[in-house]
């Protein structure tokens, strides 16, 4: 049972009243008055304990709607007890007399105490007998208690103000104080309450104690009670179905100008222009300030200047009373009235999505206006919803809709790009003119444009056939052509063919190729990056044009719809990442501050590609975990998640390996394109030993690149990855004659990480000094190189094929592939060299002990052992001198700096000299020699 809190005054009123009716016999009346919920019937509830404690009984009675067509149908509950089976309506001629004689006669004997809960829903025989009552009260042991709902109707009957009139005292209980709110939500809990949890529960409902009886029960039934300040906005953001119904009740006893206020409020929500409010509820200045004092009353206004509901609760329950028409009605109005009132059009746009009915000309041009704002204040979805709302109102297959789909999917590539796909695909189909629907085409994203349903291939290359040759065009349309030409060869390059066509179209731009609009650096992207898949030009003539398009274009989140992400692939394969990686850092933040889902997720895969590609395997996974978690994984191709296949590649990770799998199903992408999932199934297969099965994966996709003309080493190393698999498998000459071809190709290419790799694979095949030989080749072209993974790999095998030919050097390759591995979060690389440096460091030590004489070796480990020169003099008999000597030779031999650092000599604490002889002691410092002479 909720207890009652914060109502000592009115208990203490009361108690006097009845007291007072008991010693002096002379009763009272009583009002309790107030809004809905503020704790009325509770606090009549308490009042039977209250009055058996004073030795008065109670007889209670409550109206109620549904009965006040029945006569004395209040007065016969409380009278019940008194004449159990009367007739509710006395027959005589003074029935209010014979009701009033129970009374007298009872409370002759014991004092009486009378309850009437919702006195303005009594019946009109009830609040006549009532007032007679109420006359008589001060010559009898009676205290009347009556509640009634302030700011209802029936609360200002002439026979219900005829009772109150008369009361003794009029109680208004108030809201909660902050230590009754704090008990009530103990109470719930079971325990105390967090003071964040506590204020928020009562700055949400006000300290009304239904509303906030309703929140803790909501929030019980959610199981979400924690007392804790990290939840406190769920109580500000909770929904209270439960109260739905009592609102709505008193709601619809009020006449209709309170009505209308109530749902002009509910429709324009807190905060708006009163006068504005005013005009949707068709009320004058002086009728609204009057049907704002009755809402106000009733509880459900807050206090203040303008108008706003005490709880949201309240205006659930005014749109649930609402019929559909009238629902349609009001939101159609209030749209009316903000629009042409020149207010923001998102606020005509939430008025149009609750009438979808609306479609008069006007709406659609609010509702374009309505997504421009939200698109700059960075809500996509908002602008989507507006603009898909447009869509009713537009004609079904006319230019006007074609232009809306556009707008739709150009909003819609910020967070759903294959539906922005889609609406451009049904735009291109009502779009009157070439050049129209050329513009509608150009904003379909090369990636997705590649691996879309072939059909919208086949539209955009014949609307480019339709528009020209963009040498022959000229301003918006040659930009327009160019545009097109760029997404269809980026889809020609994911199939057979096409590659090797790319050096030969951008060799006709000449030696250096126009920079200057958008259409043109991304022709020369996709050029460029066909050129270095299909190896059709040199990395010497790819860097500076690639680095070129770079300085010309900003840094701006929307290059991810165009093929600019095509340059992050040609800037890897060359090496040349100097400024890629400020570049995107800048267009990370800005597609950040637009709140942009798809750019961000686009940018973290660059990013991760370039963190790869510097061997930064730690900031790498970290970038692919940030794209993953935005859903690119939802909508992107495989070819677009390249960087995050490749991080699971590089860093043996067996988790992100099994969620790329299950990400996509086969046949995803089209056929002809080599699919990175073979990569990832062959890596798992090597890493479960799976040798041979590894080795078909990969000769599989090489097969596939093969067909597709994707032949740069720089790109995907996989005949390195399979020589090296031949080679485990005992086929020495196909091992060979891979890693030749990928030397090869990588030496024409010519980019330093390609060619270091390749050599370090020939190096690792290949046994005796000339392995060394090119293990050194591929260590000195990857001195400075942009990817230190490549140069820790290398220098971990130079070093253990040094180490197995005792060469002195090992221990400098090894300490740096372990460094490095460490800089480039490859634990696993660190570990395996610093197992290797651990070896080295045993054997030079044992080769450093043996080098010792029997004496030296003696002396040395009795020191290590913790004795002094003078104990170790005695023990062996010899002069403390002599130790001295001794000890000098084993220091400089054993390269340590003192007597301290001998401990740290595993072998020599092995020694047998060094054992501990007998006569020894153990102490706190190590074992002891007892002394021969204890005088001396």
């Amino acid at each position: 049972m909720t207890p009652l809190l914060d109502r000592r005054r009115e208990l203490e009123l009361i108690t006097t009243a009845l007291r007072t009716a008991a010693t002096a016999g002379s009763g009272s009346l009583i009002v309790v008055t107030g809004g809905i919920g503020t704790g009325k019937t509770a606090l009549l509830r308490a009042l039977p304990a209250l009055a058996e404690r004073h030795g008065t009984r109670t007889l209670t009675a409550g109206g109620a709607p549904l009965e006040q067509d029945l006569p004395y149908g209040l007065a016969g509950q409380l009278l019940e007890p008194l004449r159990p089976g009367a007739a509710l309506e006395p027959p005589g001629p003074d029935p209010y007399g014979e009701l009033l004689a129970p009374v007298a006669d009872h409370s002759a004997r014991e004092p009486l105490l009378l309850l009437v809960d919702d006195l303005h829903w009594a019946d009109p025989p009830s609040l006549r007998w009532l007032g007679r009552l109420a006359r008589r009260l001060p010559d009898w042991p009676v205290t009347l208690v009556a509640a009634l709902r302030e700011g209802d109707p029936g609360a200002e009957e002439p026979r219900v103000q005829d009772i109150t009139d008369r009361a003794a005292h009029v109680l208004r209980p108030g809201p909660l104080t902050q230590a009754g709110t704090a008990a009530l939500v103990a109470a719930a809990l079971g325990r105390p309450a967090d003071p964040a949890h506590v204020t928020a529960c009562r700055e949400a409902t006000g300290g009304n104690p239904m509303f906030l009886t309703a929140t803790l029960a909501a929030l019980s039934a959610a199981d979400d009670l924690v007392p804790a300040a990290e939840r406190a906005h769920t109580v500000r953001e909770l929904r209270l179905p439960a109260l739905r119904e009592r609102l709505t009740v008193a709601l619809r006893s009020q006449p209709g100008p309170v009505r209308e206020l109530a749902k002009a409020l509910a429709v324009l929500g807190d905060g708006t222009d009163p006068e504005l409010v005013g005009r949707l509820a068709g009320l004058d200045t002086t009728g609204q300030e009057e049907a704002a004092r009755g809402l106000r009353r009733l509880g459900l206004l807050a206090e203040g200047p303008e108008p706003r509901f005490v709880h949201h609760a309240v205006r659930d329950a005014v749109e649930d009373s609402m019929t559909p028409a009238e629902h349609e009605h009001v939101h159609v109005l209030a749209a009316q009235l903000l629009h042409r009132g020149g207010h923001p059009a998102e606020q005509t746009a939430a008025q149009l999505l609750a009438a979808p009915s609306c479609q008069d000309g006007w709406t659609v041009e609010a509702l374009r206006a309505a997504a421009e704002a939200a698109e700059r204040r960075g809500a996509h979805q908002d602008a989507a919803r507006y603009l898909r709302r447009a869509l009713l109102g537009a004609s079904p297959s006319g230019p006007d809709r074609a232009a809306l789909l556009v707008d739709l999917a150009t909003v819609e590539r910020a967070f759903d790009p294959l539906a922005a796909v889609r609406h451009i695909s049904q735009a291109l189909l009502l779009l009157p003119s070439a050049a129209r629907r050329a513009e509608a085409a150009v904003r379909i994203p090369p990636s997705l444009l590649g691996g879309g349903p072939p059909p919208v291939v086949e539209a955009v290359g014949k609307l480019a056939c339709e528009l020209g040759e963009p040498g022959r065009l000229t301003g918006d349309e040659r930009e327009l052509a160019l545009g097109l030409e760029a997404r269809l060869r980026h889809a020609a390059v994911t199939g057979p063919g096409g590659l090797p066509l790319c050096a030969a179209r951008l060799r006709e731009l000449g030696p250096a190729p126009a920079l200057g609009t958008a259409a043109e650096r991304e022709l020369v992207t996709v050029l460029l990056h066909g050129a270095t898949m299909s190896q059709s030009l040199s990395a010497a003539e790819v860097a500076p044009l690639a680095g070129r398009v770079l300085q010309h274009e900003p840094a701006s989140p929307d290059h991810v719809h165009t093929a600019l992400p095509l340059l992050v692939h040609v800037l890897i394969a060359t090496d040349s990442l100097e400024a890629i990686g400020p570049w995107l850092r800048t267009a990370r933040e800005r597609a950040r501050a637009r709140r942009a889902t798809v750019p961000q997720a686009l940018i973290a895969i660059e990013r991760t590609h370039v963190l790869v590609a510097q061997g930064r395997l730690a900031d790498a996974r970290a970038s692919a975990d940030e794209a993953l978690a935005l859903g690119v994984a939802d909508w992107a191709t495989l070819q677009s998640m390249t960087a995050v296949v490749m991080v699971a590649l590089e860093t043996r990770d067996a988790e992100l390996a099994r969620r790329l799998l299950s990400y996509r199903p086969e046949g995803a992408d089209h056929g002809y394109r080599p699919s990175s999932l073979q990569l990832i199934r062959g890596s798992c297969a090597a890493r479960r030993g799976d040798l041979p099965t590894a080795l078909e994966y990969f000769l599989d996709w090489g097969r596939s690149a093969e067909r597709a003309d994707w032949r740069n080493p720089a790109v995907f190393p996989w005949r390195a990855w399979a020589a090296g698999l031949h080679y485990r498998l005992g086929d020495t000459g196909r091992a060979h004659d891979l890693v030749d071809e990928e030397y090869a190709r990588a030496t024409a290419w010519g980019a330093p990480v390609a060619i270091g790799r390749a050599q370090r694979v020939k190096g690792a095949l290949t046994a005796g000094e000339k392995g060394i030989t090119l293990l050194r080749e591929s260590a000195a072209t990857l001195e400075g190189a942009v990817n230190g993974m490549e140069r820790a790999r290398t220098a971990l095998l130079l070093g253990r094929r040094l180490l197995r030919a005792g060469r002195a050097e090992a221990e400098t390759w090894l300490r740096l592939a372990r460094d490095q591995a460490l800089v480039c979060g490859a634990p696993w690389l660190a570990e395996g060299a610093g197992r290797d440096l651990r070896a080295l460091a045993g054997s030079r030590t044992r080769q450093t002990v043996a080098a010792l004489t029997r004496a030296e070796r003696r002396v040395a480990g009795l020191a290590a052992r913790g004795a002094s020169n003078r104990e170790i003099a005695e023990q062996l008999e010899v002069s403390s001198r002599a130790v001295e000597k001794h000890l000098t030779h084993a220091y400089r031999k054993l390269n340590v700096a003192g007597r301290t650092r001998l401990a740290d000599v595993p072998d020599l604490l092995a020694e047998p000299g060094a054992a501990v002889p007998p006569g020894t002691y153990r102490t706190a410092a190590g074992d002891r020699t007892e002394p021969k002479h204890r005088g001396t």
